[in-house]
C-alpha cells in the first residue's frame, strides 16, 4: 500500500474520530418501544395514559395509538379511513375529525368509537377546545360548537362572506372575509362560548392569522400590521402599538411576540409593564417559551436565552436545521439537524441557565413534544419509535449577561390593557351587547336563534344511525 493512500485512510479516520469525539454524547434511554407504522402528532395525556395518532400514508393506513408512560401500548384503534387532523382531549374523550366529513369521539382505554357526527362538506380544520365540555368544528362557512358528551350539536355560527380563521378562549373570535379575490379583506366578529350569539364586532380590517389570547385580552393584526389589543368581553379597543408591517408570532403570560413580515426582527411588548424591546431574527421564526422571567426562542438555526424584561441576551447555541421548539419542565425541548442533509436527528431538553443538554436523544426522524411523566420524559419520534430519558436536573439561574440590543418605538404605559388583564372573569352566559342591538336583552337573543332560519345544516343537531359500511370502517 501506497504512502499516499495510508495518508488518506489516516486523514479519514482522524476525522471520524474526532466527530464522534466532539459530538454531544446520546443519554440512555429508561425505557424502549417502537410502533410499525410513522408517529404523526404530538402524545397528548388522557386519564393517565397518552394517545397520538400514526400512520403509513402510502398504504393509507391510519390508526390512534394509546400507550402508558412507559411507552408500551395499551391499545389501537380500527383502522380510521381518511387521514385525520391532529387528536383533541376533553375529559377521558379522544376527539377526532378527518379530511373527509366525520368527527368521532374514542373512549378509552379500549379507543372504540364512542359517538360520530358528520358533516355535508369535507373538512378543512380539525377540531378545537370550546371551555370546558364542547368542541368547535368548521364546515364550510359555518362553525360549529358540539357538545363532547355525545355529539350533539349546540349552535352554529353562519358566515355570509366565508370563514377564515377561529381561536377561543373567554370567547368565540372568528377572522372572515373573501377568499377568491386578489385584494381580500378579512374582518373579525365575537361570539359568546355558550349561545353562538354575536357580541362585538372589530371595525377595522385585519390580517387573517388566528388572533391569540393574553388573559383578558385578544390580540390581533390590522390588515397593514398594526398591532392591537382588545377587550375579550366588549371588544374595547385597549392598545394599538402604531408601527405597522408586524404579525403576531406567540402569546406569552404577560405579553406577545410579534415579528416584521420579512422576519428579520422579532418584538416583545410586555402588557403588565407597557414596555418593549427588540432583535434579530437570522431566519424563520420556529418557537418560543417564557420560563419564569427567561425568554427561549428559536428561529431556524439559533436557540437563544433572554431575560424577558430587559431583552438581554443571556445565551446562545448553533443548532444547525431546527424543527421544532417546545415548553418542557423549567426549561424546553428543542428537536434539530446539524445541517439539512445529516441523516441523525437530535431531540435535547435545554434549560435556561445554560445552553447544555440536560439529556440528549437521537433518531432518525424528528422528535415530537415530550410530556413529563412520573417514570421519566415521554419522547416519541416520528420514525415510531418511543423512549422514556430520564427526568432532567435543572440548575439555578443565573444574571443576565448585558448584550446590546434596540428598542422598538412603541407606547410606553399600557394601563388600560393591564386593568383588563386583572378583570374578574365575567360570566361567560351573558352576552356583552353589541352595537345593533344595545337594548337586546341574552333571553330575547335566544329567542331570536331559535327562530332563524339562516342555519347552515352541514352538521345536523341529530345524526341519524349510520351503518359501518357508510361511516368507512
Amino acid at each position: 500500500m501506497s504512502k499516499r493512500i495510508i495518508g488518506i485512510l489516516l486523514i479519514i479516520i482522524c476525522a471520524i474520530v474526532y466527530h464522534f469525539m466532539s459530538g454531544e454524547a446520546e443519554t440512555p434511554a429508561l425505557y424502549y418501544s417502537e410502533i410499525p407504522i410513522k408517529i404523526q402528532s404530538n402524545p397528548l395525556e388522557v386519564s393517565g395514559n397518552y394517545v397520538f395518532w400514526a400512520a403509513n400514508k402510502g398504504k393509507s393506513l391510519y390508526k390512534l395509538y394509546l400507550i402508558d408512560s412507559k411507552g408500551q401500548k395499551i391499545a389501537e384503534s380500527q383502522d380510521l379511513p381518511h387521514t385525520p387532523f391532529d387528536p383533541i382531549v376533553i375529559g377521558d374523550k379522544v376527539i377526532m375529525s378527518d379530511h373527509g366529513k366525520m368527527v368521532r369521539a374514542f373512549s378509552v382505554p379500549t379507543l372504540e368509537p364512542f359517538w360520530e357526527a358528520a358533516g355535508k362538506v369535507p373538512f378543512e380544520k380539525g377540531s378545537s377546545k370550546c371551555g370546558d365540555s364542547s368542541l368547535l368544528q368548521s364546515s364550510g362557512m359555518s362553525l360549529y360548537c358540539l357538545d363532547s358528551l355525545n355529539g350533539k350539536q349546540l349552535w352554529d355560527i353562519t358566515t355570509t362572506d366565508g370563514l377564515v380563521n377561529h381561536a377561543s378562549d373567554k370567547v368565540i373570535v372568528l377572522i372572515h372575509g373573501y377568499k377568491d379575490v386578489s385584494n381580500p379583506i378579512w374582518k373579525c366578529s365575537a361570539y359568546n362560548i355558550d349561545l353562538g350569539i354575536k357580541i362585538w364586532d372589530f371595525g377595522e380590517n385585519v390580517s387573517k392569522e388566528k388572533p391569540v389570547f393574553v388573559q383578558n385580552t385578544c390580540v390581533l393584526a390590522t390588515s397593514d400590521g398594526e398591532i392591537v389589543v382588545l377587550n375579550q368581553y366588549t371588544g374595547e379597543l385597549l392598545y394599538r402599538s402604531g408601527a405597522k408591517g408586524f404579525i403576531i408570532i406567540k402569546a406569552l403570560n404577560e405579553g406577545v411576540l410579534i415579528a416584521n413580515r420579512e422576519y428579520t426582527t422579532f418584538a416583545y411588548i410586555s402588557f403588565l409593564t407597557g414596555k418593549s424591546w427588540t432583535n434579530s431574527l437570522k431566519v424563520d421564526f420556529i418557537g418560543a417559551a417564557q420560563i419564569d422571567s427567561n425568554l427561549m426562542i428559536a428561529d431556524k438555526k439559533t436557540l437563544r436565552c433572554f431575560d424577558i424584561n430587559s431583552g438581554l441576551q443571556k445565551w446562545e447555541k448553533e443548532l444547525g436545521d431546527v424543527y421544532g421548539l417546545f415548553p418542557h419542565r423549567q426549561g424546553v425541548f428543542v428537536t434539530y439537524k446539524e445541517d439539512f442533509r445529516a441523516r441523525t436527528t437530535y431531540g435535547a431538553c435545554i434549560g435556561v441557565d445554560s445552553s447544555d443538554s440536560l439529556w440528549l436523544a437521537k433518531g432518525t426522524s424528528i422528535f415530537m413534544k415530550p410530556i413529563a411523566t412520573a417514570d421519566g420524559d415521554l419522547l416519541l419520534n416520528y420514525d415510531g419509535t418511543i423512549r422514556v430519558m430520564p427526568n432532567p436536573e435543572f440548575k439555578n439561574i443565573p444574571e443576565s449577561i448585558p448584550i446590546a440590543s434596540s428598542t422598538l418605538n412603541l407606547a410606553q404605559t399600557l394601563k388600560n390593557v393591564y386593568q383588563a388583564m386583572k378583570e374578574k372573569d365575567k360570566p361567560s352566559e351573558t352576552p356583552t351587547p353589541d352595537s345593533t342591538s344595545t337594548q337586546m336583552s341574552t333571553k330575547q337573543k335566544v329567542q331570536q336563534l331559535k327562530k332563524s332560519k339562516q342555519v347552515n345544516k352541514a352538521i345536523p343537531t341529530d345524526l341519524p344511525p349510520i351503518s359501518d359500511e357508510d361511516a368507512g370502517w
